[in-house]
């Protein structure tokens, strides 16, 4: 018999057992990538499978002729029902569908002038955020979200000192931030600085800023303790990662440490333990809590390493860091026990097996214009 029927057989089988396999098991979660163009402004769609696989959504990526700004990004935000992305200067709401494709609804004109940096729902998805105007009066637009997804604008918060995204905590009464770079790209000459804000939010969704009595560890002089990022866990615990900022060359030094700290009722961080981790400071990290709370997948130029959260309080590294020589700009977990980053111009997808990370899907390249942002929708 002829070989090449025989091996064009093989691969048939060897493709359909693949299918199959992919097919067999459930999606859990839809994973969003807002692009770094504008002509026109793209949103990549991919569904995140129960054993950690990634599928192309049908019909991706999407679009919408609401969104003309030219800035080169795409920003996201996604509730259960809704993926909301922005121009930097319009907000368009998309329906998601039960296979994740998405379909345009409505719009809003925000600015022409605040440029927009980040879009941020809160926990319950009632109002949307959007922080901007960095250049000139850095503020939050603050918009009530209806139950089509349609958006109203609602409020604004003038005078703030970042406009980075919202960390709600648990209880969704108050949000927490740190610096956001411009275009998430911390590389540029110029684009680190050490801040930190803290919010209460109102009933209808307004933001009042307060000071939460953040301090720096004890032994850790406050020309050493610049916050980098912070991540809330439903523990009741926020994590802020910090590290020493060269103010002449805008660039951290040494390693990132993370500060642990209690949120009291008042919203006020109550120090209560410190790790050094091995992580490159010259860059910012980004982190981010599991649903439960207890494990904190923390990204950054070399890679990204998980840790454990105990019940009081403390943090201990859990297995060892993966693609250590990847800078990732951003990290999100679904309810399903997976984490998915990105690099520039790529998604990585892992999950957790015994308390550690595990790849779970081969890296997708995405464009050579790159990745502006990402989020998850879970399904459970």
């Amino acid at each position: 018999m002829p070989k090449i029927p025989i091996l064009a057989t093989l691969l048939l089988i060897c493709v359909t057992v693949s299918f199959a396999q992919t097919t067999n098991s459930p999606t859990v979660a839809f994973v969003y990538l807002g692009e770094r163009d504008n002509a026109p402004h793209l949103i990549r769609a991919f569904s995140l499978q129960a054993n950690g696989s990634a599928q192309l959504v049908p019909g991706s990526p999407f679009s919408t002729a609401a969104l003309n700004g030219s800035s080169p990004q795409t920003l996201l935000a996604a509730s259960t029902n809704f993926v909301f992305a922005s121009d930097t200067q319009n907000i368009a709401t998309f329906r998601r569908s039960s296979n994740g494709a998405l379909t345009f609804v409505s719009s809003v004109f925000v600015t022409d002038t605040a440029i927009m940096d980040t879009l941020t729902l809160d926990r319950t998805a009632s109002n949307l955020y959007g922080g901007g105007g960095r250049f000139e009066n850095t503020h939050y637009f603050i918009f009530n979200k209806g139950t089509q997804g349609q958006l109203t604008a609602a409020s604004a918060l003038p005078g703030v000192q970042s406009d980075g995204e919202l960390q709600f905590e648990h209880n969704n009464k108050f949000a927490y931030t740190t610096y956001y770079p411009f275009g998430n790209l911390p590389d540029l000459p110029g684009n680190q600085y050490c801040k930190f804000e803290a919010f209460s939010r109102t009933a209808d969704g307004s933001l009042n800023p307060f000071d939460p009595a953040l301090i720096p560890p004890p032994g850790v002089a406050a020309s050493d303790f610049c916050p980098a990022s912070v991540a809330s866990s439903a523990l009741g615990y926020a994590a802020v990662a910090y590290r020493t900022l060269d103010v002449n060359r805008f660039m951290g030094t040494g390693v990132h440490s993370i500060a642990v700290y209690r949120i009291l009722a008042s919203g006020d961080l109550q120090f209560v333990s410190k790790l050094v981790t091995t992580l490159d400071a010259t860059l910012p990290v980004t982190m981010k809590f599991d649903p439960s709370g207890t494990f904190l997948a923390v990204a950054g130029k070399q890679g990204i390493q998980l840790y454990k959260l105990s019940s009081t309080g403390t943090l201990t590294k859990s297995g060892q860091p993966l693609y250590t020589h990847t800078n990732f700009r951003d990290v999100r977990w679904d309810r399903s026990g997976h984490v998915v980053t990105i690099s520039f111009g790529a998604v990585y997808f892992f999950g957790l097996k015994n308390g550690q990370l595990v790849q779970t899907n081969s890296p997708i390249y995405i464009s050579f214009a790159g990745i502006r942002d990402l989020k998850v929708v879970s399904l459970q």
